[in-house]
């Protein structure tokens, strides 16, 4: 089937509607001036997305999360490459869980949420090109794990009203943040998880929403979502201007 236009002719949830009711394969292309993304559907299901914020490899991006260590990721490269015959073609993720390295079930959490936060980054997209490519299926990305299209949308846009919210209290990648002199009441009650702690320990003197992003290594979502939450909560204050909006990168 081809596929191609814009995004001022399509929305990105009627292709994916599109691609999905009609079972296809293949790799769906969306470029723009600054940006690419690229989201790999078998039988209408997606199984694999990058997007210029997200290209790094499954390996690095496991390493980076903490589910599996540096050496366990070699090893299972080096696995990968003299497999036996008769276990010729498995992809990282399977050799991983083979060896012992981590669960089934934590490896097909983490390639969905990786899925998604990748998706949300191209659902932001206000315009670019899109053109679908049923011969490229993406072969190398397959790991046997899929996302149904119909969660995907739903997913997208329960953060899309999300990031709607957050961008009425942090409206720019330049806002700035700063521990709060006097914490509110409210922060009393407050339990803070190892991704808050972590942002807020970077907070002393200040720093904006990009500089977080680029010391924690955490996507823009997740790093304003945490910020928009520890504001409420009376643990931050906003400090100086911010006049300069999103842009998704």
């Amino acid at each position: 089937m081809a596929l191609e236009g814009n995004l001022n002719d399509f929305s990105l949830a009627d292709v994916f509607r599109l691609l999905s009711s009609g079972q296809k394969s293949g790799t769906l292309l969306m470029t723009r001036s600054d940006a690419e993304g690229r989201v790999c559907f078998k039988k209408g299901r997606v199984f694999f997305a990058s997007s210029n914020y997200n290209r790094e490899s499954l390996g690095k991006r496991l390493v980076k999360a903490g589910v599996v260590s540096d050496k366990q990721l070699r090893q299972a490269l080096g696995l990968q490459k003299i497999q036996k015959k008769e276990k010729a073609g498995r992809r990282l993720g399977q050799i991983l869980v083979d060896e012992g390295y981590l669960e089934g079930k934590v490896l097909e959490s983490f390639i969905q949420d990786q899925i998604n936060d990748t998706l949300f980054d191209l659902f932001r997209w206000e315009e670019g090109e899109l053109s679908f490519d049923p011969s490229d299926t993406c072969e190398d990305e397959d790991i046997g794990i899929s996302v149904s299209v119909e969660n995907i949308i739903m997913e997208s846009s329960r953060r899309l009203e999300m990031w709607d919210r957050i961008r009425q209290k942090i409206p720019s990648m330049e806002t700035r943040f700063a521990m709060a002199s006097a914490p509110g009441e409210k922060s009393i009650e407050i339990h803070l998880k190892p991704k808050e702690w972590m942002l807020l320990c970077y907070l002393h003197g200040g720093r904006t929403v990009r500089e977080l992003t680029e010391l924690t290594g955490y996507n823009d979502f997740e790093t304003a979502k945490i910020l928009y939450g520890m504001s409420a909560a009376g643990l931050i204050d906003q400090i100086g201007p911010s006049d300069a909006s999103y842009a998704v990168e």
